[in-house]
C-alpha cells in the first residue's frame, strides 16, 4: 500500500512521489534553506545540515539547539527539532522530524465516506560531521516510523554528504557539496514495499564579504523521477538582519496563471542577535496560498 499524503502531494506536487513513501523526507527543513529555493547542500553549516548535508555540521564551532515549525496547508504540519555539538573528534548531532496531518476523510470504492483517520510521519536521526584535509564528510542514520490509520511501517535510512571551501576564489569564498539522501530498503505497509525518496543533490555556493551569498544546486532522483533544480541568495540588509531570496523547479508550474504562476517560489528573512537568530520562509503554494517556515536557533 502506498502512504497516501494527500495533503502534502497536493501542496508539492512531484512525479516522482508517486512511486515512493516517506514523501516527508523530500520536502526540507528550516526556515533558512527553504527560504534560499532549497538550494542549501553545499551552505549548510548550522544544526539543520542533519538534514541537508551532513558534512557541514563539520564547521561548526559553537553548541547549536534549533527548533522549526512549518504551515504547509490543508492542516499539514511539520516539526524538526536538532542539537548539533562540536567536539575535538568532530561534530556530532540529533534531529526529530515529525509530520502531522490531522484528519483526513476516508472513503470507499464507490467513493462513499467512510469516517476520518490520521496519518503522520517521524524521522529520528543521528549525524556525524569529521574535517578530513580532503573535505568536510558526514553521515546520518535515521529510524523511521509512518502511520496511516490502523496501519504503520517501520524502517532505517542513511544519508551521506561531503563538503569542500576554496579560499582565494576570487573576492569571497567558494562552497561545493554533494549529499546521497534517503537510501534504504523502505517501508512495508501490510504486503507492499515501497522505495524511499532516494536523492542525489549537488551545489555551490559563493559567499561575499558582505554578507552577501548565491548557492545554486541540482537534485536528481536515481530511481527515474527525473531532476529538479534550485537557486537563491542570502543578503544582510543590515547589521543582524538578512534578506532570502530563492526558486526551486520542484514547486513551479511556469505554465500556470494567477497564483499558480508563482509556484517556486520563495522569500524569507533572518534576525540575529546575542547568538539567537530567528528565520522566516514563505514557499509559494499555488492556489494554496503559501506555506510558512519559522526557526529559531541559539549557538552557545
Amino acid at each position: 500500500m502506498r502512504l497516501p499524503l494527500i495533503a502534502l502531494l497536493l501542496a508539492f506536487p512531484t512525479a516522482s512521489l508517486a512511486v515512493e513513501t516517506a514523501a516527508f523526507l523530500d520536502i526540507g527543513v528550516g526556515a533558512r534553506g527553504i527560504g534560499m529555493g532549497g538550494a542549501f547542500t553545499a551552505l549548510a553549516d548550522d544544526s539543520s545540515a542533519v538534514y541537508w548535508n551532513p558534512a557541514g555540521l563539520a564547521r561548526l564551532e559553537k553548541r547549536e539547539v534549533s527548533v522549526s515549525h512549518a504551515e504547509l496547508g490543508l492542516g499539514t504540519r511539520e516539526d524538526f527539532l536538532a542539537y548539533a555539538h562540536p567536539t575535538s573528534r568532530g561534530t556530532f548531532a540529533a534531529a526529530m522530524t515529525y509530520l502531522s496531518q490531522g484528519s483526513i476523510g476516508g472513503r470507499d470504492t464507490a467513493g462513499r465516506p467512510t469516517g476520518d483517520y490520521e496519518a503522520s510521519d517521524a524521522a529520528v536521526a543521528g549525524a556525524y560531521g569529521l574535517k578530513t584535509d580532503a573535505a568536510d564528510l558526514g553521515v546520518s542514520v535515521k529510524y523511521l516510523r509512518s502511520h496511516i490509520a490502523s496501519s504503520e511501517a517501520q524502517g532505517v535510512a542513511a544519508d551521506f554528504g561531503a563538503r569542500r571551501s576554496f579560499d582565494g576564489a576570487g573576492p569571497g569564498k567558494l562552497i561545493v557539496g554533494a549529499a546521497l539522501r534517503n537510501t534504504g530498503p523502505g517501508l512495508k505497509y501490510e504486503n507492499q514495499r515501497n522505495d524511499l525518496p532516494l536523492r542525489l543533490a549537488g551545489g555551490a555556493a559563493y559567499t561575499f564579504a558582505a554578507g552577501r551569498t548565491l548557492a545554486v544546486e541540482v537534485q536528481t532522483a536515481p530511481r527515474g523521477g527525473g531532476a529538479d533544480g534550485g537557486f537563491g541568495g542570502e543578503f544582510r540588509v543590515m547589521e543582524g538582519a538578512l534578506l532570502r531570496l530563492g526558486w526551486s523547479t520542484k514547486n513551479a508550474a511556469p505554465e500556470g496563471s494567477g497564483f499558480d504562476a508563482a509556484r517556486g517560489l520563495t522569500v524569507g528573512l533572518g534576525l540575529e542577535r546575542a547568538g539567537f537568530r530567528f528565520d522566516y520562509a514563505a514557499q509559494a503554494a499555488g492556489e494554496l496560498g503559501a506555506a510558512h517556515r519559522f526557526t529559531l536557533a541559539k549557538r552557545f
